[in-house]
């Protein structure tokens, strides 16, 4: 065997050994130990953007839902007779058949020893055209508000 021959060997060996420690340092998994792993980590990661969506301001969240019905109405091409009006905690929909009122509820609290504020959880309340409602999340309350738009229409 030449030289070239006892080099590619080692080096096939050398990749066998980096393989083989590689698999006694984390062990044969099965798919179903990875599915769990990596669930528990969307859970993990869904926890934490769910904390961190605490700490947003509620007027970044009306900021956010005035986007949001902005971009409705782009998308049904700008009806007429349609406004927008922002008030304390709330937005305002006016429309043909009447208005609809999409407020935030909540409770901001400030620390006085650390300066920071404490935020809630939010409530969504959507009224209006006889109708009462409460949603979780602001994507809830857009589809209510879609669904009744489109009712209307």
């Amino acid at each position: 065997m030449s030289l070239f021959g006892w080099v590619a060997a080692g080096s096939v060996m050398f990749a066998a050994l980096i393989f083989c420690f590689r698999l006694m340092r984390h062990g044969l998994r099965t798919l179903d130990d990875d599915r769990r792993k990596f669930l528990e980590r969307i859970r993990t990661g869904e926890r934490r953007l769910a904390e961190e969506q605490k700490q947003v301001p509620a007027a970044e969240h009306l900021a956010l839902l005035r986007a949001g019905v902005e971009d409705l109405l782009r998308l049904a091409d700008s009806p007429p007779g349609y406004r927008i009006e922002t008030a304390t905690n709330a937005l305002l929909l006016h429309t043909p058949k009447g208005t609809w009122r999409m407020e935030l509820s909540m409770r901001e609290r400030i620390l006085h020893s650390t300066h920071r504020v404490l935020h809630g959880r939010s409530r969504w309340l959507l009224s209006g055209c006889g109708h009462q409602e409460q949603h979780d999340d602001v994507g809830s309350l857009m589809g209510s508000l879609h669904a009744h738009l489109r009712a209307d229409a």
